[in-house]
């Protein structure tokens, strides 16, 4: 592998109990005779389960086959979590000999902390995503961290459909963010799932969060975060736009609201009672679309962190499932 950076993969469900070990010697000399006949998703399984023993680079040693399904497996979700994973991973996109491996990329994570992000970081991360024809999603811990220069792709195919932003700030010292700071046009139109996480630390409207996004125009899932103990000013104007994007976009099936207590901790019942709040469960009361949940510092991160998990095909949580199994929940 060219990479040093943190890699997993999603998709596939497995109890959470430890697994029995797959001797490697079961994928000996004979393994690509008999791999050969099975179908590309019971190789995964069984290369999912193997992971959970052997190294990736062991494995796809064994042979070419192996070696391909290794790749597919171990690429299909890449976290980086530091600047230097970031130039690691931006060397392999860089490198014509491993440049196909791009092609696996399905889910892209980047926890680095806004703080510690740099321009060079940002240039390189919109490079590495120009070259993923797969990406299906995109997750940063903050805006700035996507501010990517159009200029820098060239794409022969379509822009990931899911975004998730820890939280939406604007660059230190500047002007909120504007349509033509932020996404290329292509990336924008193939996005319908977006997700502002939490709360910033200064105040972003929600049609302000969309405009810098190119308004988004395929959007069909929207998650929104506001801070309880906040301007009041600010709350009516963050309901009356959410109540402006639900009836102006009928695209729109879900819109969940995540609220956030203030610095201090606070129950869930005085959560319930604060002012943003009920003006929000007055919107949840007139359009079933809208979801309104307690807001979890930090919890967007949190699936990323077990590789070898994800490499053995398990995925934590998935957020829009959560928020219909809390539809779910309200209508009984």
């Amino acid at each position: 592998m060219t990479t040093c950076a943190q890699v997993s993969t999603t998709c596939i469900s497995f109890p959470r109990k430890r697994k029995q070990a797959l001797p490697s010697s079961l994928l000996g000399k004979w393994s690509s005779i008999i791999l050969d006949n099975l179908p590309a998703e019971i190789i995964i399984l069984i290369l999912e389960l193997a992971l959970s023993n052997n190294r990736p680079r062991h494995l796809a040693l064994t042979s070419q086959l192996i070696r391909h399904f290794v790749n597919m497996i171990v690429y299909r979700t890449v976290v980086l979590d530091t600047l230097h994973t970031i130039t690691l991973f931006h060397r392999t996109a860089s490198c014509k000999r491993s440049l196909h491996l791009l092609a696996h990329v399905k889910s892209l994570v980047v926890t680095v902390k806004p703080e510690h992000f740099t321009s060079s970081a940002g240039q390189q991360l919109g490079q590495i995503i120009a070259h993923c024809p797969s990406l299906c999603e995109v997750a940063i811990a903050s805006s700035c961290q996507i501010k990517i220069s159009p200029s820098i792709f060239f794409p022969y195919f379509d822009g990931p459909s899911d975004l998730t932003i820890q939280s939406f700030d604007s660059l230190i010292g500047s002007e909120p963010l504007s349509s033509e700071d932020l996404l290329p046009a292509y990336f924008s139109n193939s996005l319908t799932h977006l997700r502002i996480c939490e709360p910033s630390d200064r105040w972003q409207s929600p049609l302000s969060i969309v405009a810098s996004l190119r308004n988004v125009p395929n959007l069909t899932h929207l998650q929104l975060a506001r801070r309880v103990g906040s301007n009041k000013d600010n709350d009516a104007i963050f309901t009356e736009e959410v109540a402006h994007l639900l009836a102006t976009r009928k695209k729109l099936k879900m819109v969940v609201i995540s609220i956030f207590g203030g610095s201090t901790k606070m129950s869930s019942e005085a959560l319930r009672k604060s002012n943003i709040w009920m003006m929000v469960s007055r919107l949840e009361a007139l359009d079933p679309r809208i979801v309104v949940l307690k807001g979890e510092l930090g919890k967007w991160k949190k699936e990323w962190k077990d590789v070898r998990e994800f490499r053995c095909g398990v995925r934590l949580s998935d957020f829009w499932r959560m928020a219909n199994q809390e539809v779910e929940k309200a209508k009984h």
